[in-house]
């Protein structure tokens, strides 16, 4: 594919991220994290994006050495192994049509209850369907779209940090430290997933212009943006209601910090033209990526030849954006507790995370004058150092978010491991029984 044939510039790369990042849980779990960092929420947020932006360089390295779709796939497969990297892609299409699609549709829908009687439920599945033609239109459209609820997003959580920021009162930050040291980084535990999204964009390296360049400047734009956003909105947040008592933000949602630091007519576009377009940001870029996986996967053998064909009119990958589509609707009429299952998201991301960064560390170490071409300003030994720091930090969030949803993290497990195993053997019987084998064809080369 040539850039003349690519549709997703930088604007559009950033805006696939920033609502990749910016979603609902900014706007619930900030109050949540307040709870347990106190005044020191804003540091919670520092620590977390220092967390977060470890993993980001060694993936930049990837993309800009060579652009592929299904990036967090297709790099582990050919510089570690095809069958961890279909593992981990599996674990994350449990968390994606469990938790996070059919997550994001629900709390679309309670959110619209909140201000006008609905079905959430009901609204939820619209807003799926609507977002599932948009991207069965083709990336273009769907690129466009996302750079639309782009600008109104950013738009409103502006007006939140600059409109807002006379309310604050440095006496809410006092004592900075309220809950400890352990209190930061518990609540920047807690904000972890709330700045988990940015990786994403290198599935969509040959959809992008001038990837080798285009997504490592994607990444630096997408991350100091949402990064001060987050911060800003974190300290007009606590500073103009503080962070314990009644009418704090301890356990609130924005929208209470909203009432008091803006005029009303700005505090319902904060509200509305925030939390609803964050949320529907977040829901059309899962279905420009998710569909990508299922093409890789499909041209290597592992899922069947159909869900990598693409539509004449439109190139998009009909049957795997249906799949995509159908899969995360069932989840949310079904009669699964979806609102309970926003953690199986956490679980599938910080999985992805580990064979990509020993994917990069392999990368480095065996192509060393490729890595040296990219445009990445790292030193080699940096970037694997911070491979290596993102998979301990990663495992030990890994562990405490599965010490607090023991039973989930057992039951996704399980369906990754022992429903990818079984899916995995049945799918070389039926090859074997056609006269090929899994991976027959596969070329390992990077």
């Amino acid at each position: 594919m040539t850039d003349d044939d690519t549709t997703v510039g930088l604007f559009q790369a950033v805006a696939i991220e920033v609502g990749l990042i910016v979603g609902a849980g900014l706007f619930s779990l900030t109050g949540v994290a307040t709870t347990l960092a106190g005044t020191a929420v804003p540091l919670s947020y520092v620590f977390t994006f220092t967390v977060v932006a470890m993993s980001l360089v060694p993936t930049a390295a990837l993309a800009a050495a060579r652009p592929v779709t299904g990036g967090n796939y297709w790099y582990p497969s050919r510089l570690w192994s095809p069958v961890v990297a279909f593992f981990t892609a599996w674990g994350l299409s449990i968390s994606m049509f469990g938790g996070g699609l059919p997550v994001y549709a629900l709390s679309f829908g309670r959110y619209v209850d909140s201000l006008t009687p609905v079905n959430p439920v009901a609204i939820g599945v619209v807003v799926l369907t609507a977002f599932y033609l948009v991207n069965l239109a083709g990336i273009d459209v769907a690129a466009g779209v996302q750079a639309l609820l782009f600008v109104s997003l950013v738009a409103s959580l502006v007006v939140f940090v600059v409109v807002g920021a006379p309310a604050v009162d440095t006496t809410n930050f006092e004592p900075f430290l309220s809950t400890g040291v352990g209190g930061m980084l518990t609540g920047a535990g807690v904000l972890y997933f709330v700045c988990l999204g940015a990786n994403f964009i290198v599935d969509l390296g040959e959809d992008v212009q001038s990837a080798t360049v285009t997504i490592p400047r994607s990444l630096a734009v997408s991350i100091p943006l949402v990064f001060v956003l987050y911060v800003g909105t974190a300290l007009v947040a606590v500073g103009s209601v503080g962070a314990a008592g009644p009418g704090s933000m301890a356990g609130a949602t924005l929208s209470v910090p909203a009432e008091v630091a803006l005029p009303p007519a700005l505090s319902a576009f904060f509200v509305v033209g925030g939390a609803l377009f964050a949320i529907a940001t977040s829901i059309n870029a899962v279905f420009i990526i998710a569909p990508k996986y299922m093409v890789v996967l499909a041209d290597d053998g592992f899922f069947p030849s159909a869900l990598a064909r693409t539509n004449d009119r439109f190139g998009t990958p009909h049957w795997g954006l249906t799949l995509v589509f159908a899969l995360s609707l069932a989840s949310l009429v079904s009669p699964l507790p979806v609102a309970d299952l926003g953690s199986l998201l956490g679980f599938g991301g910080i999985v992805l995370i580990v064979p990509m960064m020993v994917a990069a560390v392999r990368f480095v170490r065996r192509h060393p004058e490729r890595y040296a071409a990219t445009p990445i300003p790292v030193p080699a030994r940096m970037t694997v150092g911070l491979a290596v720091a993102a998979v301990c930090a990663n495992a030990v969030l890994l562990v405490l978010l599965a010490s607090q949803s023991p039973l989930l993290f057992a039951s996704w497990a399980g369906l990754t491991l022992l429903g990818g195993g079984a899916y995995l053997l049945a799918r070389r019987r039926y090859l074997a029984d056609r006269g090929t084998t899994l991976l027959s064809g596969f070329d390992g080369e990077f």
